[in-house]
């Protein structure tokens, strides 16, 4: 009997020793999935890493993706956005964090239906096998249905949970959307604010190398001395750099405003940006906190902190159910029992008596979590109603500064005129009072662009914060990346 235990031995290790068999399993590459269940503890975990540009898994990295450096436009512009509303709609439907956002709404629509799933009753199969009675062997096949009748809300509050998880997802793609209209509506406004700019510098130089050319003839002709052209000459390439820097900003904005279309624009297409302050000013100065997506998240969160204390709490009562079940003998045993098979109806109330304390512990730490939930959402009140005060008041100053300078620039203006008929007719202007003259005029211009721009901006920000972008840009009812949005 020694002799065959050590044989049988001997043959179940045979085939691991044998020459040129591997005496460790295959590596981590050529492996199609780890063993489940028991088993698992037995094999080896694999090893982290790459071999042969290879994952674990067997599948081939990820090749490389190249972007230009210097993306031009493609040749049909008939698809391409040609005002501001549609380029923001574009950025809108395109964007992969909108995606990804939306992605994960949907998914917590399936954890409601697992959650609601408690409510229906559960049908069960198995089979049990060994020695049950009388020294037999056999198997007994059981069928079992269970319907839950009451137990005290833990149902219910698990359906909460999952509700108030998608009302948070639901905010937060909201919040997603407004983030991408706030952004490409911004960029919009940096492209326009440097490309006047750009015209403006343009302009300048224009009129510096104007001066330049009449402090040249009045200085061949002995009117002046050589110093006024060296500097206007000056104050020409000060302005060339100006306008080569202000070019490089222009490109900048535009490779940012192409990647969040996801595709070039045809810019010299884009309408002027449509004014904003009626619509807020149709606000009466108001604005609903309730809107803010980030409002909504804080308060969703305290819809899922009181849904899990109200779970913790209906842990500590019994849930009752009704339980049937058929069972059947198989095997040997069916032959030595009376009859084969047999069925069972009951009520059944469970209850967990203790636990070590970790019910009163889930239970306390839900009520600091479900506190904590509820400061948080008049912490982020009082924190938007900070910000939207604060660009209000910023839109006012900015509105009566954009007068300010306005009438400014008339003022320079005409002082402009004045200097070169002085220094023409006269003679009691210099070329340097010129020169100033000609740059007052474009610091002023460049003040007044910059105003707007930034005017524009502040009601931009002020639409995001009150949760009224969706409704200024025109996506309230319109379809999102496959979701609706209400009205």
């Amino acid at each position: 009997m020694k002799r065959l235990f050590l044989l049988s031995c001997w043959s179940v290790l045979l085939p691991f020793s044998a020459v040129g068999a591997p005496l460790v399993p295959e590596p981590a590459s050529a492996m199609t999935g780890a063993a489940a269940g028991f088993w698992g503890a037995f094999y080896p975990s694999p090893t982290p890493g790459f071999a042969g540009g290879k994952t674990p898994d067997g599948l081939s990295n990820t090749p490389s993706e190249e972007i230009e450096m210097q993306p031009v436009p493609k040749d049909n512009h008939d698809e391409l956005p040609d005002d501001w509303q549609s380029a923001i709609h574009l950025a809108v439907n395109q964007h992969p964090s909108i995606s990804s956002s939306i992605a994960v709404l949907e998914s917590t629509t399936f954890n409601i239906e697992a959650a609601s799933a408690g409510y229906l009753p559960a049908l069960t199969a198995g089979i049990t096998s060994g020695r049950q009675q009388q020294e037999k062997d056999g198997q007994i096949a059981t069928v079992g249905l269970s319907q839950m009748l009451y137990d005290f809300g833990k149902t219910g509050s698990a359906v909460d949970q999952a509700s108030a998880k998608y009302l948070r997802q639901q905010a937060t793609v909201l919040g997603q959307i407004d983030t991408i209209i706030q952004q490409t509506a911004l960029t919009l406004n940096e492209v326009y604010r440097y490309r006047q700019l750009t015209l403006s510098a343009r302009d300048q130089v224009t009129s510096l190398r104007n001066i330049l050319n009449l402090t040249r003839l009045r200085a061949d002709a002995g009117a002046s001395t050589r110093v006024d052209p060296v500097q206007a000459q000056a104050r020409v390439e000060a302005a060339e750099a100006q306008q080569q820097e202000l070019e490089i900003r222009l490109q900048q904005e535009n490779y940012r405003l192409q990647s969040l279309l996801g595709r070039p624009i045809a810019h010299a297409r884009i309408s002027a940006p449509g004014d904003l302050l009626p619509v807020i000013e149709g606000l009466g100065g108001r604005a609903d906190l309730n809107k803010n997506p980030a409002i909504m998240v804080a308060q969703a969160d305290v819809a899922l902190a009181g849904a899990e204390l109200r779970q913790f709490k209906a842990q500590r009562y019994p849930t009752l159910s009704l339980e049937a079940n058929t069972n059947k003998y198989i095997g040997g045993m069916a032959n030595s029992q009376s009859r084969n098979h047999y069925q069972n109806i009951f009520l059944s109330l469970n209850s967990t008596l203790y636990q070590g304390g970790a019910m009163v512990a889930q239970e306390n730490a839900a009520i600091r979590a479900l506190d904590a939930a509820k400061t948080a959402v008049n912490t982020r009140k009082m924190e938007l109603t900070d910000q939207l005060r604060s660009t209000f008041q910023s839109m006012k100053g900015l509105q009566y500064n954009i007068k300010l300078l306005k009438k400014r620039m008339k003022t320079i203006t005409e002082t402009r005129m004045l200097y070169r008929e002085q220094y023409l007719s006269l003679g009691n202007r210099n070329a340097l009072d010129l020169l100033n003259a000609e740059q007052e005029i474009y610091r002023a211009e460049q003040d007044l662009i910059n105003a707007e721009r930034d005017l524009w901006a502040s009601a931009v920000n002020y639409s995001s914060l009150s949760g009224m972008a969706r409704k200024i840009f025109n996506f309230n009812g319109s379809i999102i990346q496959g979701l609706q949005l209400s009205q």
